[in-house]
């Protein structure tokens, strides 16, 4: 078979790729403490050192091989909600917070005084504090403060604090679903951040610049639609005249 087939079917490969991150992005441009996903390639000849097992050929080699994702730690705006369990993060950080599969980092800071006063995400999970320990709150014991550091206080009494933590190459954590991140494994840096009670952070998602791309890379699936097609077209022609003349 044709090389350029392969070739041209690995830039489809590509660009549907492409178009599915792009298309999941635009439909977080709402979401709260949402960060991008930015896609990355590369060719057989670059993978055959993965140790991912590829199925290479001379063919294949000037094709594109695999696609992975990182995230775009882009800051977003903030957006005033006058919630007091509402926090935004300005900087490197995220929230530690205690899921059934092990801890996790997020964004996404609408958190809520669970049953007993336990301070919690939206889903129920724990947020822990600068201890290790959920961080609990006297659900009688009136107005909460979150100062800038994550210093959680109930009539000026401390409560806890928000155990923020940043890591060295942030775009390299894994997302498990729900806005959170897997940081086992990666090496942690020094916290650069701020803590502002009473907002949200808005998603990283610049809703026009997305929408441009994915026209972009709409024409190019097209292009490389038609350059499969006309070799596909240029193979049966070939396969009917060498069957014809054979015969």
């Amino acid at each position: 078979m044709d090389p350029g087939y392969y070739v041209a079917a690995g830039s489809l490969k590509a660009r549907a790729f492409q178009l599915d991150v792009v298309a999941n992005n635009l439909a977080n441009a709402a979401t709260v403490g949402y960060k991008p996903d930015q896609p990355f390639f590369a060719v057989f000849n670059k993978a055959e050192g993965s140790g991912r097992k590829l199925p290479l050929t001379g063919h294949l080699n000037d094709g594109v091989v695999f696609a992975e994702t990182g995230v775009v730690t882009e800051q977003g705006n903030l957006r005033a909600t006058g919630r007091p369990l509402d926090v935004a993060i300005e900087g490197n950080a995220f929230l530690t917070v205690q899921t059934p599969a092990g801890l996790r980092v997020t964004r996404d800071g609408r958190l809520q005084m669970g049953l007993g006063g336990q301070l919690q995400a939206m889903d129920g999970s724990p947020v822990v504090g600068k201890n290790g320990q959920p961080i609990v709150l006297d659900p009688k014991n009136g107005t909460i403060s979150i100062a800038s550091d994550g210093t959680v206080q109930q009539k000026e009494q401390t409560v806890g604090q928000l155990d923020l933590k940043a890591f060295e190459k942030p775009g390299a954590l894994k997302r498990t679903g729900a806005l959170r991140f897997d940081p086992t494994g990666a090496a942690e840096a020094p916290v650069k951040s701020t803590v502002t009670q009473g907002h949200l952070e808005q998603s990283a998602v610049d809703s026009a610049s997305t929408m441009v791309e994915m026209i972009r890379l709409n024409r190019l699936y097209e292009m490389s639609l038609k350059v499969a097609s006309t070799l596909t077209n240029d193979l049966d022609s070939r396969s009917i005249n060498d069957v014809a003349i054979s015969r």
